[in-house]
């Protein structure tokens, strides 16, 4: 109501149509939104926030194609914003293009790093761009990472997989927990950090600690170790789950399976 009075007084006010429809989009109004964001673009094209929001309403009609048109102009606007290269990534997945999504999640990461300071940014965000590597010794969001692995898991690309699933894993202790040498086969995809730990976007350098996403990513070494024949080091990740983990049912079914396997073996 409020929008509207403002609305009523000034015609070409931005912020009251673009507001206006973040609360059509919460009332699930999804055509009533669509309108009040096309104002806005209308009124200013450089507007990142109705694209954005645009591109939300599409979603939610599932009109992937729409929301990746809307996505598309927002990152263009606001290249440094992880926030829409998430979503651009998101829909590439919805649309079935794997290999755009893995490149926008990329994006996503290097744009968490934007508002580090510039000593540490101007090495890693060069180093990503250019080579696609990542350090270990900086935060890196496992939000991201995850579907980053599940993606090149889909393309067949399993070494790149564990990697990535691998870096999950090192978000739980934080940056430089890990060391490059001890990541599996697909570490191509990391870089040797060099000096003190790097804090992310929010100043943090603290670990995750365990979370559902790191625990789904250790099933899934589990099963990838138990698949490569690595019994010993699929017991541990298993066993870790049992302990302290959200897959504990699965990962007592592995463990009972991963016996077998070794007993069978006589190991």
């Amino acid at each position: 109501m409020y929008f509207r009075r403002a609305l009523t007084l000034d015609r070409q006010f931005l912020s009251a149509w673009t507001l206006m429809g973040h609360e059509y989009v919460e009332m699930k109004n999804t055509h009533a939104a669509i309108e009040s964001y096309r104002r806005a673009v209308d009124i200013n094209r450089k507007d990142y926030r109705a694209w954005y929001g645009l591109g939300q309403t599409y979603e939610v009609l599932e009109m992937h194609l729409y929301a990746l048109h809307y996505f598309q102009r927002a990152a263009a606007l606001r290249p440094y914003d992880k926030q829409m290269w998430q979503a651009l990534g998101a829909c590439y997945e919805k649309i079935e293009r794997p290999v755009q999504a893995i490149k926008a999640y990329k994006r996503a990461l290097v744009a968490g790093m934007a508002y580090i300071e510039p000593a540490a940014s101007s090495s890693f965000g060069s180093s990503i761009a250019s080579s696609g590597e990542f350090n270990t010794n900086v935060f890196l969001d496992p939000e991201l990472l995850f579907p980053i692995a599940l993606l090149h898991e889909k393309l067949n690309e399993f070494e790149e997989a564990a990697a990535f699933m691998e870096l999950v894993l090192a978000q739980e202790e934080g940056p430089g927990s890990v060391h490059p040498d001890e990541i599996s086969q697909g570490a191509s995809q990391v870089a040797e950090g060099d000096g003190d730990p790097v804090a992310g976007a929010d100043g943090d350098v603290g670990g995750t600690g365990v979370t559902v996403t790191t625990s789904r990513a250790r099933m899934w070494l589990a099963r990838w170790a138990f698949s490569k024949g690595e019994l010993k080091r699929a017991m541990e990740f298993a066993t870790e789950l049992c302990e302290d983990g959200f897959e504990v049912e699965e990962a007592k079914a592995l463990v009972r399976d991963l016996r077998a396997r070794m007993e069978s073996l006589g190991k």
